[in-house]
């Protein structure tokens, strides 16, 4: 029997990465569940999901409070020749991650610009540096679904058959009316109000 190539003898580490309201936790939960790691349900896609042999990191760009962007060159340094490495670059539709984003935190529309510029420029790197790597798009997915889950399941070498009800938050974030200001200082109030109630409870 012929060996198996280094790669084969390496666990899978799957990083997952892409601006904020890109769908980057819904990538990184499907990695996870095709990858035997967790079931769909059972991860919120948020950080790490480790398996032991196989592992997937998710961050979004950025992540946080305050927000930060994560050291991706890092994480490549770290995992380097000791994993097998996959990176899954996420994206969506600028403008409706942009008051997705706007409706969730109390951002500016000059902050989600400048913050999806820099994520740009972090994904751009990735793409230039010969790494293997997979362009996940929401809008592809939610238009060809499973026939789409096929093409990043052959990226990463498995054969899965996890295909999550599909709910596309373009509809319903158009439907709602995605630039009304009202959600922008809604959500600044519920986060203010989170605030406080967290402080009372201390």
């Amino acid at each position: 029997m012929a060996n198996k190539s280094e790669s084969e003898q390496l666990g899978k580490c799957v990083f997952v990465v892409g601006p904020e309201g890109s769908g980057s936790k819904l990538a990184a939960r499907i990695c996870a569940a095709a990858l035997g790691i967790a079931a769909f349900d059972e991860w919120d896609g948020d950080g790490w999901s480790d398996g032991g042999t196989h592992k997937v990191l998710h961050r979004s760009l950025p992540y946080g409070d305050p927000p930060r962007f994560p050291d991706v060159a890092r994480w490549i340094a770290d995992h380097e020749g000791q994993w097998d490495l996959y990176l899954v670059l996420t994206t969506r539709d600028r403008t409706l991650s942009h008051y997705s984003r706007m409706s969730r935190f109390p951002k500016s529309l000059r902050q989600v610009r400048s913050e999806s510029e820099e994520a740009r420029a972090i994904m751009a790197e990735i793409l230039g540096s010969g790494r293997k790597r997979f362009i996940w798009s929401y809008e592809t997915f939610m238009f060809l679904g499973g026939a789409y889950l096929e093409e990043l399941q052959r990226f990463l070498g498995v054969d899965s058959t996890v295909l999550p009800h599909l709910v596309d938050g373009n509809e319903m974030r158009i439907a709602r009316g995605c630039t009304g200001r009202w959600q922008v200082a809604r959500a600044i109030c519920e986060r203010y109000a989170r605030a406080l109630r967290l402080r009372l409870r201390v």
